[in-house]
């Protein structure tokens, strides 16, 4: 079992997500289910978000011949709902999109 970080940047995409009419869910998923992704993302403070463009499972091919990969969007641009959420962070961070979650603290 993966385990997801209680990070802020993780939170703070959550909210905006959230904020955004996007269904947010924090759950176990059988493999088989990343079938149907549209987008995969990683989140962490240096990156904020990055796009996540497959992931490979060693060995679980169908009849076990093989690997499975499972592929997410497009390999040469970075899918909407990505884009969007990563440009709204960064917009709150900078100030250039009024900060509604109190998550700035201007220190003198």
């Amino acid at each position: 079992r993966v385990a997801v970080l209680p990070s802020i940047t993780n939170k703070s995409l959550m909210t905006i997500a959230k904020d955004e009419g996007l269904t947010v869910e924090e759950r176990d998923i059988p493999i088989g289910e990343m079938e149907s992704f549209d987008e995969v993302l990683a989140v962490g403070t240096a990156v904020v978000v990055t796009p996540v463009g497959s992931v490979t499972m060693l060995g679980e091919e169908d009849d076990g011949s093989g690997d499975k990969k499972y592929e997410f969007g497009s390999s040469e641009e970075v899918g909407p709902v990505t884009r969007k959420l990563y440009d709204r962070v960064r917009a709150i961070q900078f100030g250039e999109e009024e900060d509604k979650y109190g998550w700035n603290f201007k220190i003198e």
